[in-house]
């Protein structure tokens, strides 16, 4: 059925909305499975058209900004392009100043929608919008306006200066972190698509595996921009080179030792061995045997394009932004630090992002529920002992249940059992480097070590992860005792099984349920309230009982053909029916 398009830019608009929005999907869950990135469109009319309106949002219908809302578009852009240092600038060759003109002029169209965006009184506080660069189809300046969550944009790690001059009128953007660079590469593959014929006739070519690759490039150019603004080959071989020296071997071993990033003389570095002829790092063997002389407190200085020696790696400042470490952890496995803090890690060429250190206030949430006797004090013990064995570099696993004293009597032949201990953080470090899971109560006190739990096959394991981790799933999804399994990674991070979700009122889901009864009763469907009410209901599947989704499901029924009686030509979202999740659990799950 063909699709009726009122604020119309080009024919494929709503397709290739669709199309770009799933390629954000498949680019930033590989960052961080938690984002849910959303995508729409912003024209901007700069050619004198007949019978079109001045500005376009795609999707037009139903969605939370209108198209007449950028319709001030043009005279904000002007008063923000009087703004730019940059224009300042004048170039000798009359089509140089055209492009330079010309680029700063879509630059104000892209930094006036941004401004548009985050001014609107209906823009949802939670979230952060970014804009790619305008590009030109049928009459219309088009941008992309991607949504990300800024939570989970803040739980990882990032830098602050976005910004490195070049000289007084104007300076050098730079990526603050992976993510940063992931949006940038994202950005400009949405609008190179834009500016092929009929963008959304073919299906997007996105790769994100090679984004994000790209977008890893990207930041390690920055950050050898950073270091030394004059090495011009370092900037664009940074990347490479780090997989290279982690790919190899010196005398059939992998290496292990850092490099540190920063210019040859800054005021920072102290040299204990200074080279008379630098090495190039692009010579990947020379490289590899020198990082041999890295030790813990060593490591060799580069500018990204030579080695000049061992420096001290421990005394570093904090402030500049303009001396990293790079640490090869193993074969193909190296990570880039600032101030200690991860930035990004890649294995075997791959880019990805440490997990983020356990979310104490959701743990302190949690255990209450789970453990509905549980004291304060207890909490305090738990959480400190999590601390401690979130610094276990080999990985390892807390299990802690209601009934540990006979939980480790049953799992005796598989585990090695103690006599009741309260644990210390002290002492549970010295608990954790045999293989197994700690077996604990919810005070504290240990009841059995190196525990190799057991339980039926489910289908919540997830194959991709380790041992450790299913085996967690299995114990806690076939256990009727209260419990939660606490699983560190050796890659870093903390899973918690169960995994809880917040708690929220079933009230709040028979009112959602009720403004559909409402909305099914009206002599008109007001679509912009049914998607947005869909659109909740979605977001809390899981919280829906039988009784929910069968009231649910009539009603959706009832909406959508009411709504095709109305508008036959409209575009429908196609919605799975609601069914309930068998984990849901109304002790955990609802509050009065």
């Amino acid at each position: 059925m063909p699709i009726t398009i009122n604020h119309f830019m080009w024919g494929y608009q709503p397709h290739f909305r669709v199309s770009q929005e799933a390629a954000a999907k498949r680019v930033f869950e590989l960052l961080d499975g938690r984002f849910n990135p959303e995508i729409f469109f912003v024209g901007i009319l700069i050619d004198n058209l007949k019978d079109c309106y001045p500005a376009c949002v795609e999707p037009e219908n139903d969605f939370w900004i209108q198209s007449e809302t950028f319709n001030s578009t043009l005279e904000i852009a002007g008063n923000i392009y009087t703004s730019y240092p940059e224009k300042n600038i004048l170039h000798s060759h009359q089509l140089a100043q055209k492009s330079h003109d010309e680029s700063l002029f879509r630059r104000s169209i892209k930094d006036a929608i941004k401004k548009i965006v985050d001014d609107e009184k209906t823009t949802p506080s939670s979230v952060s919008y970014f804009v790619s660069n305008p590009s030109k189809v049928n009459g219309y300046l088009v941008c992309a306006v991607l949504k990300l969550q800024k939570t989970v944009i803040a739980s990882h790690q990032s830098l602050t200066i976005s910004q490195v001059p070049i000289h007084e009128y104007s300076s050098m953007p730079v990526a603050i972190s992976l993510i940063d660079a992931a949006i940038i590469i994202f950005l400009e593959k949405v609008s190179g698509e834009l500016n092929l014929p009929d963008p959304g006739k073919n299906t997007s070519s996105f790769n994100a595996e090679e984004v994000i690759r790209e977008a890893a490039n990207k930041f390690m150019m920055g950050l050898a921009y950073r270091a030394d603004d004059r090495c011009i080959e370092g900037w664009h071989s940074l990347f490479s080179e780090c997989n290279s020296i982690a790919a190899s071997f010196y005398e059939k071993a992998a290496g292990k030792g850092s490099f540190l990033l920063a210019e040859k003389k800054h005021p920072a570095i102290q040299t204990f061995v200074e080279f008379t002829y630098p090495t190039k790092l692009k010579v990947t063997r020379g490289a590899r045997k020198l990082l041999e002389l890295a030790s813990k407190d060593y490591a060799m200085h580069t500018d990204s394009e030579k080695i000049y020696g061992l420096v001290n790696s421990k005394v570093l400042p904090v402030t500049d932004e303009d001396i990293f470490k790079i640490n090869i952890l193993e074969h193909h496995h190296w990570e880039v630090t600032y101030a200690g803090n991860v930035l990004m890690r890649v294995k075997y060429g791959q880019p990805y992002l440490p997990k983020p250190s356990f979310n104490e206030e959701k743990l302190r949430n949690d255990l209450p529920r789970i453990f509905n006797k549980i004291t304060n004090k207890q909490i305090n013990r738990i959480v400190g002992l999590v601390r401690e064995a979130e610094r276990e570099k080999h990985g390892t696993m807390l299990l802690i249940s209601k009934d540990a004293k006979n939980e480790a009597q049953r799992l005796g032949n598989q585990a090695t059992p103690i006599k009741p201990k309260i644990l210390t953080p002290k002492i549970l470090r010295n608990l954790t480097p045999i293989d197994g899971a700690l077996l604990l109560n919810p005070k504290g006190t240990c009841y059995a070590i190196g525990a190799i739990l057991d339980g039926m096959t489910v289908k919540d394991g997830d194959p991709a992860r380790g041992a450790r981790y299913n085996s967690a799933i299995r114990y806690i999804v076939t256990s009727k005792i209260p419990s939660i399994a606490i699983v560190i990674s050796e890659d870093g991070g903390i899973d918690f099984i169960p995994d809880l979700k917040p708690a929220i009122r079933e009230s709040e889901l028979i009112k959602a349920i009720n403004t559909l009864k409402k909305l099914s009763e009206s002599a008109s469907i007001n679509r912009r309230k049914y998607y947005e009410t869909m659109e909740w209901l979605g977001e809390h599947r899981f919280y829906l009982l039988n009784k929910h989704c069968i009231e649910l499901n009539k009603l959706k029924v009832l909406i959508e053909k009411k709504i095709e009686i109305e508008d036959p030509m409209a575009m429908r979202i196609i919605r799975n029916k609601f069914i309930p999740n068998h984990t849901m659990d109304t002790d955990l799950y609802y509050v009065n």
